[in-house]
């Protein structure tokens, strides 16, 4: 890995570097791609949908509320197709540079009932948001997720989700591109049997700044 990168990196990992200083209010939109997985990752289904994002900042403190509807099918044909609605808010506060802590809540939910599991979680981890200059940024997070709940019972001993986004826009940060890939893994059991679930999920979208 080049020095750059490893600083890039460092950055992101310990909050060094400027604060990425958005508009006080951002409401966007955004297709998504996502892959999602249970029982070690032999039953996967992929699909696509769309989705939309309120991002607030005010001084150290900051919000966020995005949710998004996507239609799954098998990855092999054997299975139901099914969709998904999920919905997560998080607000952080920053403590240092661009380093802040940050906790939230999130669920999703599928439709039929039982074709994957309902989901719903607590969350508490660090988000770094840092400013490459006047028109683009990058942000990375990571967060522990407390106490999922499932439809089909069962409990998770280590739940887990990293997620990594890069904005360019304009330079009064009216209008940004934005991208983001958000991987989560949840280590179910249920009787004693391990059935882990995953979720990755890609962003591309345009948000516009107040």
């Amino acid at each position: 890995m080049t020095r750059p990168r490893v600083a890039l990196a460092a950055a992101l990992l310990l909050g060094v570097g400027p604060a990425l200083h958005a508009q006080a209010v951002r409401v966007g939109v955004h297709a998504v791609a996502l892959t999602y997985a249970e029982i070690r990752g032999s039953d996967r289904a992929t699909g696509g949908g769309i989705g939309g994002q309120i991002s607030l900042r005010r001084g150290r403190f900051g919000a966020d509320l995005s949710g998004y509807s996507a239609r799954l099918d098998s990855a092999d044909g054997g299975g139901k197709a099914f969709s998904l609605l999920a919905g997560n808010a998080r607000v952080h506060y920053r403590v240092a540079g661009a380093l802040a802590i940050e906790a939230g809540v999130g669920r999703r939910s599928v439709d039929p009932d039982f074709a994957a599991q309902d989901v719903g979680f607590g969350r508490v981890g660090v988000l770094s948001e840092i400013a490459l200059s006047r028109i683009g940024g990058v942000w990375g997070r990571g967060a522990y997720l407390i106490a999922p709940r499932f439809s089909g019972g069962g409990s998770a001993g280590l739940a887990l989700e990293l997620g990594i986004g890069a904005g360019i826009g304009t330079a009064n940060g009216r209008f940004r591109a934005r991208v983001e890939y958000e991987f989560q893994r949840i280590d179910r059991t249920v009787n004693g049997t391990a059935v882990p679930i995953q979720l990755s999920l890609a962003k591309l979208g345009v948000d516009v700044g107040f």
